[in-house]
């Protein structure tokens, strides 16, 4: 039984990940410090550039927008993705200027089987969590590495490999 509860225990930490989208690296550089103090160093990192379907955020944000994800050295409980989700809008708010973002950031964890992000915004492939705050499920693992599904992002689906590299770490950090 013990066995039991251990293994339960270790499955509900995560590998913490954010998505920052940013326009000006001010706002880039001022939010990463923030994460960085509140939930610890960045320790992988992959700019993915400017893509022609971040179209929808550059109403609000403007043209020429990049993105990039990053991987955080904290594994976290599972359960935490509405407390982080609210945490990024909070920041996210702090940058605003005219009322509009600067930097939009979505928290992330990536375990064994699959990557979730978290979203304030309803579709059908999400499920709700409480507080405003869905969860969607942008990759499974299987077959030796992570797959996208119907909905996945594009940046999701182009990065795969990024993934499959945070996967290692998060297994050298569970063991």
């Amino acid at each position: 039984m013990l066995n039991l509860l251990q293994e339960v225990k270790r499955n509900i930490k995560a590998l913490l990940l954010f998505a920052l989208m940013y326009k000006d690296e001010e706002y880039l550089k001022k939010a990463e410090e923030e994460i960085k103090r509140d939930w610890g160093d960045i320790i992988f990192e992959k700019y993915i550039g400017i893509k022609d379907y971040y179209k929808y955020y550059e109403k609000e944000m403007g043209e020429g927008l990049h993105k990039k994800f990053v991987a955080i050295d904290n594994l976290i409980e599972k359960d935490k993705l509405i407390e982080l989700k609210k945490y990024s809008m909070k920041l996210e708010d702090k940058y605003r200027i005219n009322s509009n973002r600067t930097v939009n950031i979505d928290p992330i964890y990536l375990d064994m089987f699959q990557v979730v992000v978290a979203s304030s915004k309803d579709k059908g492939s999400r499920i709700y969590l409480g507080e405003g705050v869905f969860a969607e499920i942008e990759l499974l693992y299987h077959h030796g590495s992570f797959h996208p599904l119907l909905w996945t992002y594009l940046d999701y689906k182009e990065n795969i490999d990024f993934f499959n590299e945070v996967r290692k770490i998060y297994l050298s950090k569970r063991s």
